[in-house]
């Protein structure tokens, strides 16, 4: 009897040892699993669910978004003739030198609800106002009178220079225009406004440029 107890014990501490290894790897598999799927859901992409016209307004309190600048100068001659008579007795003529910044960007109160909207794959598609020249500013310690011709028989005109100068502007933002500071202002306020909707959640976005009108 002694030696069948003996047996029966045995078995019983085999069988408890069993049952706590099934459980302890029960318990490892259970944990595995969860971390597992934790480690999946951190991989996922989350996008903030966001009404598209709160998207539309967060965009448009940008407002005037100025991207782009250039220094830019320019020289121009404005001149006053008569005809039959030479400019070296009648006429007056200033050339003039002109240094300023031009600043461009995109005027993004123009945006409207229909501008924006979302497709199937979550892709955020955005139809950007153009860009255009916001600024330009004569840098009035840079730009001078070049050289001032007056015919001997007139008396200068004393709103001759202001004019120039008014010319001047328009000069140095086609000259700006020129050097291609608009597709440069337009790029800028895709990174800009990407960068924004990114911190919104929305990490698919596209844009559609309207076509700009001439601003010569």
């Amino acid at each position: 009897m002694t030696r069948r107890k003996q047996l029966i014990a045995l078995a019983i501490v085999v069988a408890i040892l069993l049952l706590v290894v099934a459980v302890d790897g029960w318990l490892i598999w259970r944990h595995a699993s969860t971390t597992v799927a934790r480690l999946g859901q951190i991989g996922q992409q989350k996008e903030t669910e966001i009404d598209l016209s709160s998207l539309v307004t967060r965009v448009r309190d940008l407002s005037r978004l100025e991207t782009a600048s250039m220094r830019v100068v320019h020289v121009g001659t404005i001149s006053q003739s008569y005809e039959m008579v030479p400019n070296a007795i009648a006429g007056d003529e200033i050339t003039f030198f002109a240094a300023g910044d031009v600043i461009a960007g995109v005027d993004l109160s123009q945006l409207k609800q229909e501008d924006v909207r979302r497709e199937a794959d979550g892709t955020i598609v955005l139809h950007m106002p153009p860009s255009q020249i916001l600024v330009t500013r004569l840098d009035n310690r840079e730009s001078r009178v070049i050289t001032r011709k007056t015919g001997m028989l007139r008396s200068a005109d004393k709103h001759l220079e202001s004019r120039a100068r008014q010319y001047a502007e328009q000069g140095i933002r086609i000259e700006a225009m020129k050097k291609g500071i608009l597709p440069m202002a337009s790029q800028n306020a895709e990174v800009k406004i990407a960068d924004l909707l990114h911190t919104l959640g929305f990490q698919k976005v596209r844009f559609e440029i309207a076509a700009a009108p001439s601003q010569g």
